[in-house]
């Protein structure tokens, strides 16, 4: 079988046709689930764990460290020292069907590959299939990357990402994470609890998110309010997004920081949701979401699990209920108009966002759950890519030797995320009763999550974003407004995708139970 994989990795290298790229990796992902399938049937212990025999609702929780190295590249710095750890925490639901697997990263994006691979590991390890298995990224910005689609391609092309003596490659680190993640799940399984009742809460977020797009008298973004109103920027990063700036017409708040504090939140979802899991009165796993980038500075080399982590860490001490934080969709939603970029400030958001989990959690109703209450919905779409047309340019340009190496890097960067949009990725709604769970990927804006709780307004909706690292997916009118997100890389897509996505909401909310 290891033969049979290794031909199909060869084949996948040796395609260069945007239709034969996407036949090979579908060709090499089925044979992954046909070896896993093997395993299953040859250790049975694996494919039916004790957890899934006890019968009823039953809830696993399981963690796993997800902290680089001192001196891991990180993307905006490599790591100078170790703070509060990055965290990967998941929860595994059984006794619904084949067992639903969630997980949230501490990383600032996971591309589409190493998705599908952490999706087949989880899938192995909890006895289910990957399509009944999501994960998520929370997107804060001192955190490690999880692109191993780049990382492989720039390594067949004989362009590695460098690392210090003593560092593991990128390919190497993020890989290992993945199967700890995946280990750490088999071990929970033995410990899962049955489940009676789910919780529904929400709270009002105070000071904490509001939108970045300030719109001027003529339609189109007046000014990009960034994370900050200081300007907490490497010098390298506040000119290359200046320049953008002045191209597209718009100013940048930590030019303008008394303007970007006083303007209004403008829209946002202003509430924290949390779903819990309960067995009789004792609380086991809450899953929480909020809208907003989960950033107070960056390029610091300090790993951090920014605020939202740090609020859900005090949450699981508070509670003594496991504690899981997804990002909504916060792709043009910030903290700027609060934040100073101070660690005063990073204390301050922690605290607030704690708060508002304190307060849904008060606020939470319970009601009985039971197998027939629990489904796992999902839908593949395909989003429009910006620079479809020009993949093949831009293979082209990473091949050729002679050229330098940030232009062939460059290149690897464009065709990848092209051939990502076009491959697909899958919408997720998890169903509990009256309540659902909505997972969509990017760095998608609010409207999607105001939409999809649209459909379903007399019930319990919450939104994950960030299933998949694809950039800033705007709505439809936003790519007309011009600002930052819009700009040609930053938004890898186009104003078609709002319909696709939106459509595959639509599908998933309004069936039947």
């Amino acid at each position: 079988m290891d033969f049979l994989l290794k031909n199909q990795l060869t084949q996948m290298n040796a395609d260069t046709g945007s239709i034969a790229f996407v036949k090979a990796r579908r060709r090499y992902m089925l044979m992954i689930g046909l070896w896993l399938l093997l395993v299953a049937l040859v250790q049975p212990a694996l494919a039916q764990p004790a957890a899934n025999k006890a019968g009823g609702l039953r809830i696993a929780t399981f963690q796993t460290d997800a902290t680089p190295p001192v001196g891991y590249d990180m993307g905006f710095s490599v790591v100078k020292s170790i703070g509060e750890p990055l965290l990967a925490k998941g929860v595994v639901i059984t006794g619904a069907g084949k067992p639903i697997v969630m997980v949230a990263v501490d990383w600032v994006t996971i591309d589409g590959k190493a998705r599908d691979e952490w999706h087949a590991l989880l899938a192995q390890a909890a006895g289910t299939t990957p399509d009944r298995v999501t994960v998520h990224h929370l997107h804060q910005h001192d955190a490690p990357r999880g692109d191993l689609a780049v990382f492989d391609e720039r390594a067949r092309l004989g362009l590695p990402e460098s690392t210090p003596a003593g560092v593991p490659d990128k390919r190497t680190w993020v890989r290992s994470v993945m199967e700890k993640s995946a280990a750490a799940l088999t071990r929970s399984l033995s410990q899962a609890q049955p489940v009676t009742h789910v919780g529904l809460g929400r709270a009002m977020a105070e000071r904490i998110g509001a939108n970045r797009r300030i719109m001027g008298a003529n339609g189109r973004v007046a000014m990009h309010r960034q994370s900050t109103y200081t300007n907490e920027y490497p010098a390298a990063t506040a000119a290359e997004i200046k320049g953008e700036a002045d191209a597209d017409g718009h100013v940048l708040s930590i030019f303008h920081p008394k303007e970007a504090q006083e303007a209004p939140e403008g829209l946002i979802d202003p509430y924290v949701r949390v779903i819990s899991f309960w067995n009789g009165n004792r609380p086991l796993a809450a899953l929480n979401y909020y809208a907003s980038h989960p950033q107070v500075n960056f390029g610091k080399g300090i790993p951090t699990p920014e605020f939202v982590g740090l609020a859900r860490e005090r949450r699981q001490k508070e509670t003594g209920a496991f504690q899981v934080y997804f990002t909504g969709a916060g792709g043009n939603i910030t903290v700027g108009k609060y934040n100073d970029g101070s660690e005063r400030s990073r204390q301050e958001l922690a605290g607030r966002m704690e708060d508002a989990m304190r307060r849904a959690w008060t606020a939470t109703a319970r009601t009985p759950l039971t197998p027939a209450d629990v489904e796992w919905r999902t839908t593949d779409i395909s989003l429009p890519a910006k620079y479809g047309a020009f993949k093949d340019e831009a293979r082209a340009v990473a091949a050729d030797t002679k050229r330098p190496n940030n232009e062939r890097i460059a290149a690897i960067d464009k065709y990848v995320r092209a051939q990502a949009l076009e491959e697909g990725t899958t919408l997720v709604v998890l169903r509990l009763k009256d309540a659902y769970s909505v997972h969509i990927p990017g760095e998608s804006f609010i409207q999607y999550q105001l939409g999809a709780q649209a459909i379903r307004s007399n019930d319990f909706v919450a939104m994950a974003a960030y299933a998949e690292g694809l950039g800033y997916i705007g709505n439809r009118d936003a790519y007309g407004e011009g600002g930052y997100e819009i700009t040609p890389t930053r938004s890898q897509t186009t104003l078609a995708a709002e319909k696709v996505i939106m459509d595959g909401i639509r599908k998933l909310l309004e069936q039947t139970p």
